[in-house]
């Protein structure tokens, strides 16, 4: 699989480990999605859109320049042989899915790197403030992780209390919101 992945990422040094984290994400995304998981926000949909989008950051990190992951379901049902028939029946499937999540991650990391790299530029400091990094991820859509491997591809810290705090706020605003509508949508009828 090593192989494969340097092939469609471009990568000329197959010591590299984000070669290995490609490989093993392909395994566990196609798996997962041939099993009727589907990339989303929610449970298990959230953790395979995770894994996908780490994949495809790394794949970034090789140079690869186009959509890429999804061409390595092909040689994974090779190197699955016999086990890999569930796979093989719903390969057309399998590369849809990863293709289409990656080109959807592929918009929201050029917007998010580039409205990232503005905030780092404004930086005073060696920190990034918890409430930019959440801003970036609740409005924008940009994976807090993702924004934390940037800043530490720069030395730059995130402030983890801070961004803790922040997340933990968002999600208190939202219950009070939700414990509330039910009382404002009660109709009083007066005779």
């Amino acid at each position: 699989m090593i192989q494969a992945v340097a092939k469609v990422t471009g990568a000329t040094d197959l010591s590299n480990k984000s070669l290995r984290v490609i490989a093993d994400h392909i395994r566990s995304c196609a798996f997962l999605i041939a099993d009727g998981v589907m990339p989303s926000n929610e449970n298990r949909g959230y953790v395979l859109r995770r894994i996908i989008r780490r994949a495809v950051r790394h794949g970034n990190m090789l140079g690869a320049k186009e959509t890429f992951f999804y061409k390595l379901v092909g040689p994974l049902i090779d190197v699955m042989g016999s086990a890999g028939e569930d796979l093989k029946r719903q390969q057309a499937q399998v590369e849809q899915v990863l293709k289409t999540e990656e080109e959807q991650f592929a918009r929201t990391l050029e917007r998010g790197l580039a409205l990232l790299d503005e905030e780092l530029a404004k930086l005073s400091g060696d920190t990034l403030d918890g409430e930019t990094a959440f801003r970036l991820y609740d409005t924008y859509g940009f994976p807090v992780d993702l924004t934390a491997d940037v800043c530490r591809e720069r030395n730059i810290k995130v402030d983890e209390a801070g961004l803790f705090i922040t997340r933990m706020t968002q999600q208190w605003k939202s219950s009070v919101v939700v414990r509330a509508k039910p009382a404002a949508l009660v109709q009083i009828t007066t005779q």
